[in-house]
């Protein structure tokens, strides 16, 4: 099997600076609450403290579990094939071959 291009596989860079973006906030609204702790202000922070640590998970969540799948455009030599445990043929375009990487647990 001769590889000819390999995509995927990569993180969204924008998700991973808003998560941060976002704990960072979170993290400053809470230390806000506890260095002034008020009845109206404290709850104010408290919200937009709960409000960016959701954010700053959601975000996280989607950066592990969202990653694009790793794709290989191969071709087969005579005699060979594609071991279908451990990759998918997602497309063939006459000789070429559009492959992804099978999880571990699939």
């Amino acid at each position: 099997m001769d590889v000819l291009n390999t995509t995927g596989g990569g993180v969204d860079g924008a998700a991973i600076l808003s998560a941060i973006f976002f704990g960072i906030g979170a993290i400053a609204s809470f230390v806000l609450v506890i260095l002034y702790a008020r009845d109206r202000e404290h709850s104010r922070a408290v919200v937009s403290g709960l409000t960016g640590a959701l954010s700053a998970a959601l975000v996280a969540f989607y950066v592990l579990t969202c990653a694009e799948p790793i794709r290989h455009e191969v071709t087969l030599r005579p005699g060979y094939v594609i071991d279908a445990a451990k990759y998918e043929i997602v497309e063939q375009r006459g000789k070429i071959y559009v492959i992804e990487e099978r999880e571990a647990g699939e």
